[in-house]
């Protein structure tokens, strides 16, 4: 330390006392608070999270997938391949969750993602709905049995690819009893959705699949191996229909080569030839629109609704202007012309007639009987299912067709929205009155013309809303 020289006096600070415990405190804050804004400069670091989201229950990129960083405001929507960006997440352990209404319809949640995310680096996060095994496995978990298999899948028609409801899926063991019968291991009935489980089942056990919807049935499927097993069905239940037809000058009546026909959302499309004819073959049966056009004349939509096995011949006149035409002309049905018988009684309920008094019936049947139809009768009754066993059944009978036995029923040939329905009388059981908009009732005498062997009994049609 200097010493002070003789001839000066120490001096004094001037500054009260208070003053320099406040310079002091003063000197000591300032570095606190750089460091604090140093800090706070780290914690406003982020980085970026890049991925895709996936639905492995369709083996597809999920679109339109909400991906967002929990407790963040940082989020980001999947495009048509499923990928996402999100910029400005905060550095560190964070957690990535998305939400879809894919989700929803599966009954599941997705599951968190952990993502470590660096200073101005880029983060790949990949997310998933869980397999179809997976989610399967975890609502067999809340079910009952101790078995270590559990059988999953959709039940579609093989011609349409439309879900088939309530049909009847059945787990089989070996044969019992005097008929030798498989045994019922266990038994479900597919959704709306025509979704199915089995769960719990001992794969020890020689154990076959059956599933049957109406009349129809599918290859059996044999259970040899454990865990959760995807087991998609597809039965056939309706036959193709083809349609053939010429499109003609309205005016000349002579062919036209080189129109372009095509029924809508479909891949049939077809040029005609020299003759001015098409055909197409393998159509699902149900309402068609067929669209024709060619240079030079104007084009027209036609729709027509074709039933399964069934063979149309068509003739479609175009003009050269825009003019009102005659309706499609349906020159054939399986291979003959149809004929039906004019100025008949329409049997049935309208749409209107249907809406008046739905307040008032319970089931189908209820609402049938309410048509008043002539020589129809309308009654449940017992009869075998399509694996021999008694089950209770509604009957639609034309009074000239009536059985003799007790449990005898003629039943008409059920058809809805135009397609054919296997094992009619179950169906109908279960038929919810609210889905139906109108119904009627065809003759015998007519419906053989129009069904052929398939309308020997009466045809009841029914049309959905």
């Amino acid at each position: 330390m200097l010493a002070t020289p003789p001839h000066q006096k120490p001096i004094k600070s001037r500054l009260p006392a208070t003053a320099v415990r406040a310079t002091c405190a003063l000197a000591v804050t300032v570095p606190l608070l750089a460091a604090q804004l140093a800090a706070q400069e780290v914690d406003e670091t982020t980085g970026t999270i890049v991925g895709l989201v996936y639905d492995s229950t369709m083996s597809t990129p999920l679109a339109n997938a909400n991906v967002a960083v929990v407790g963040t405001n940082a989020l980001a929507k999947s495009d048509e391949n499923g990928e996402f960006r999100i910029d400005g997440v905060p550095v560190g352990d964070q957690t990535v969750v998305f939400f879809h209404r894919r989700l929803g319809t599966l009954g599941v949640s997705a599951t968190p993602l952990q993502v470590q995310v660096a200073d101005e680096a880029i983060s790949e996060a990949y997310l998933a709905i869980p397999s179809r095994a997976t989610i399967l496995s975890a609502w067999c978990s809340a079910e009952e049995g101790n078995g270590d298999t559990s059988i999953g899948g959709i039940v579609t028609d093989a011609l349409t690819g439309v879900p088939l409801p309530r049909a009847r899926v059945v787990a089989q063991g070996d044969p019992v009893g005097v008929f030798q019968r498989p045994r019922v291991v266990q038994e479900v009935r597919t959704e709306n959705s025509g979704e199915y489980r089995l769960c719990n089942l001992d794969s020890s056990e020689e154990l076959t699949i059956a599933v049957v919807f109406g009349s129809s049935q599918a290859m059996p499927y044999a259970l040899t191996e454990s865990g959760p097993q995807i087991f998609d069905v597809t039965i056939h239940i309706s036959d193709p229909v083809t349609i053939t037809g010429s499109v003609l000058d309205y005016a000349t009546g002579t062919p036209i080569p080189g129109a372009h026909v095509q029924l809508i959302g479909s891949d049939h499309s077809e040029f005609t030839d020299a003759a001015g004819k098409f055909g197409f073959s393998m159509i699902p049966p149900g309402k068609q629109i067929i669209e024709t056009a060619v240079l030079g004349y104007a084009p027209r939509v036609d729709s027509l609704t074709v039933f399964s096995n069934e063979a149309l011949g068509l003739e479609i006149l175009l003009a050269t202007e825009a003019i009102a035409l005659d309706p499609l002309v349906v020159t054939g049905r399986r291979e003959e012309r149809v004929f039906t018988t004019t100025g008949t009684r329409f049997s049935g309920l309208t749409e209107a007639q249907v809406d008046s008094i739905i307040p008032r019936v319970l089931d189908f049947a209820s609402m049938a009987r309410a048509a008043r139809a002539p020589g129809v009768q309308i009654y449940e009754t017992t009869m075998a299912n399509a694996f021999g066993d008694p089950q209770v059944g509604v009957c639609v009978e034309m009074t000239r067709n009536r059985g003799g036995g007790a449990n005898t029923c003629n039943m008409v040939e059920v058809r809805i929205n135009d397609g054919p329905v296997p094992e009619p009388s179950f169906f109908l059981l279960d038929m919810n009155p609210q889905d139906v908009r109108r119904i009627q009732f065809i003759t015998p005498l007519e419906a053989g013309l129009l069904y052929g062997d398939r309308g020997a009994n009466g045809v009841l049609l029914i049309y959905t809303r």
